[in-house]
């Protein structure tokens, strides 16, 4: 390995999402392969009754996967049972009883509607300009942070994801202001960014957020991190980390951080030999 890495990958799906392509222990073999120090899991849990895929998150089911999982990987692989809130501030109430009732180590909140409205679909981007469908949809990532039930802000940007093809390169400078809104607040609150390296293969053609505001994060005094590939197929897993790992290195951070029981924990961004 060249420069500088990190070994701990912070967004992963399996089956046990609607969305995922393998089993959990599809994804700690990988793992192990790649030689990474930690997993975690952090399955979409759904809260809005029109989304068909709404009840497909079973907790009990998720939680003897992932004892499994340590059982047999425990010893090589430190495995973290997360999940992924997808948040809309219609649900603040449901979202906060169910994380009262069920246990996770750790909370990424990430934002696929905005005004009920998906943003992977047309329907968010007609009618609307860069400005406005970008503005939107940083207020609503603003909102879950002020709601106090995430412990680190999921892919940000990916309203880039259909928005790039749409509008043409994202351009971060029309935006200085509500970001740094976000990040004072997520600073202030202890809520980590995630650097999410999913567009640079979904057609955004760059890193979530961009690496223009993951400099503006640090320069704020931002320190909290995590590091995820969103894969949802082995062959996903850690994807592009040593350009992710120059990126918030480059960016002034030394460290990435990793959680137990909803508690973060710093870690060094290692330096190969």
């Amino acid at each position: 390995m060249i420069g500088p890495f990190f070994t701990a990958d912070y967004q992963v799906h399996t089956d046990l999402s609607h969305d995922g392509r393998c089993t959990l222990r599809d994804q700690c073999a990988r793992a192990e392969r790649l030689g990474l120090d930690e997993i975690c899991f952090t399955e979409h849990k759904d809260f809005d009754p029109a989304d068909p895929v709404v009840n497909h998150f079973d907790y009990h089911r998720y939680a003897d996967a992932i004892e499994a999982a340590r059982h047999e990987f425990g010893d090589r692989l430190r495995i973290v049972m997360g999940v992924e809130i997808d948040y809309q501030r219609w649900f603040e109430d449901e979202v906060r009883a169910y994380l009262d009732r069920h246990a996770f180590d750790f909370v990424l909140g990430s934002v696929h509607y905005v005004d009920r409205v998906m943003l992977m679909t047309p329907e968010y981007l007609r009618g609307r300009s860069a400005q406005q469908a970008y503005e939107a949809y940083y207020r609503e990532v603003l909102a879950s942070v002020k709601s106090g039930l995430i412990d680190a802000v999921g892919h940000l940007e990916y309203a880039t994801r259909r928005g790039v093809a749409a509008f043409g390169p994202f351009d971060p400078t029309p935006f200085r202001g509500i970001v740094e809104e976000l990040f004072g607040e997520m600073i202030e609150r202890g809520i980590a960014l995630e650097v999410n390296s999913a567009g640079l293969r979904q057609g955004a053609g760059q890193t979530y957020p961009c690496s223009q505001h993951v400099r503006l994060y640090a320069t704020m005094g931002g320190r909290l991190v995590t590091i995820g590939s969103d894969s949802h197929h082995p062959d996903e897993l850690a994807h592009a980390y040593h350009q992710i790992a120059s990126l918030v290195h480059e960016a002034g951070l030394d460290t990435y951080t990793t959680w137990r029981r909803r508690r973060p924990f710093p870690m060094t961004l290692r330096q190969a030999p």
